[in-house]
């Protein structure tokens, strides 16, 4: 059963603290401190500092892994965390419906940056466009500010693969049900152990390949156990990277100044990350090559059954979350959601892809600007 959290119904059920203004922030991820996430944060804190009295604290890798951010946020084990919704399918299954959707964003032409068309598109589709989404959110204890997703995904694999015949038979590990579908179209097995987990799987041959961006190779260290990288094959990007998710607690106890605070940096924080990952792509395919990593394009063979495969998924994943998820006028909100991703493929197409402070204006002024933060996640 659906829970709508009230700022009334949250004090009286002891959820929250009357709103004071917070002198202490307490970040925490599942990620390595050396990494585009790590960096991120660090941003965010730095930010948060440098425009307040309240002292911000990083924990990298510590706190929560992943698969613990969601609960760890929940029971205030941490002020602010990254909330890869696809981790928790029914927790935030009306966010990772349009998460889901992001190879969609191909269909009429490659974006100049998924990242930024992506961020763009599901911050402005869960904040104005899903009040299930923040039902969900609020359920859990949480309020949402920013999404932050990467570059197109690639396949990084063990050995080099282009054809859609040398995919046939291979352990891809596939972070979300759209990329295993993906994965299973192509004759391969679909693996979906964590990202944690990706150095040992390929390392020890349980996996042949992980579906990621590219600027994971630095993010996990994956240059000593990659051998070949297959670019923009499945393509698309992982949408449900919550860089945003506040405790509700928390949120209550900010002053509406520092919950506008709050949002501007997270403005700038997801204009880093995701510049951050075309810079990190960029980077990281130079070193490949100079480590003698082939890096390859698809041939036709594997590029036309993509492209076939993301025309038809849409209806997938609509029928997928009306019939598993329960989400209610699916149809509807995944023309809302094409609809925004066109919007945001045109305000961020002319952008240069790493053009952190562009972006971030565009984050702000479009979506985190127009939020009333007096009663933003209470009702």
């Amino acid at each position: 059963m659906k829970r709508t959290f009230t700022l009334a119904a949250a004090l009286a059920a002891g959820l929250v603290a009357a709103p004071a203004g917070a002198q202490s922030l307490r970040i925490a991820h599942g990620y390595p401190a050396q990494s585009i996430i790590g960096a991120t944060y660090d941003h965010f804190a730095e930010y948060v500092e440098a425009n307040s009295d309240i002292e911000a604290e990083v924990f990298a890798l510590t706190l929560l892994d992943l698969r613990q951010a969601s609960p760890g946020l929940t029971s205030g084990v941490a002020d602010v965390s990254m909330v890869l919704t696809p981790y928790f399918q029914n927790e935030f299954s009306e966010a990772n419906f349009p998460a889901d959707l992001s190879m969609a964003a191909n269909i009429d032409g490659r974006p100049t940056s998924i990242a930024a068309a992506m961020a763009g598109a599901m911050m402005e589709y869960i904040i104005f466009n899903c009040p299930d989404c923040l039902m969900q959110i609020a359920a859990q204890n949480q309020v949402y500010l920013a999404t932050a997703p990467g570059t197109q995904f690639s396949l990084l694999c063990r050995e080099p693969l282009a054809s859609k015949a040398d995919v046939e038979g291979k352990v891809l590990r596939s972070s979300t049900n759209t990329f295993r579908r993906w994965t299973e179209a192509m004759g391969a097995t679909a693996s979906s152990i964590s990202g944690n987990e990706m150095y040992d799987g390929l390392n020890q041959g349980l996996i042949d390949c992980t579906v990621n961006a590219v600027g994971e190779m630095s993010n996990f260290s994956l240059f000593d156990v990659v051998k070949g990288i297959t670019l923009a094959v499945p393509g698309g990007t992982f949408g449900g990277t919550g860089i945003g998710h506040f405790n509700l607690g928390y949120w209550a106890d900010l002053s509406v100044e520092q919950r506008e605070m709050m949002a501007r940096g997270m403005a700038e924080t997801a204009a880093f990350m995701s510049t951050a990952y075309v810079r990190q792509a960029q980077t990281d395919l130079a070193k490949a090559r100079e480590m003698g990593i082939e890096v390859l394009e698809p041939d036709a063979s594997l590029a036309e059954a993509t492209a076939a495969f993301t025309r038809a998924d849409v209806a997938t994943i609509v029928q997928l979350y009306t019939e598993q998820y329960g989400v209610q006028d699916a149809q509807a909100k995944a023309e809302t959601f094409q609809a925004l991703l066109a919007k945001w493929k045109g305000l961020t197409d002319p952008l240069d892809p790493t053009d952190q402070a562009a972006l971030a204006e565009l984050l702000w002024t479009e979506v985190l600007g127009k939020v009333d933060y007096e009663t933003y996640g209470f009702n």
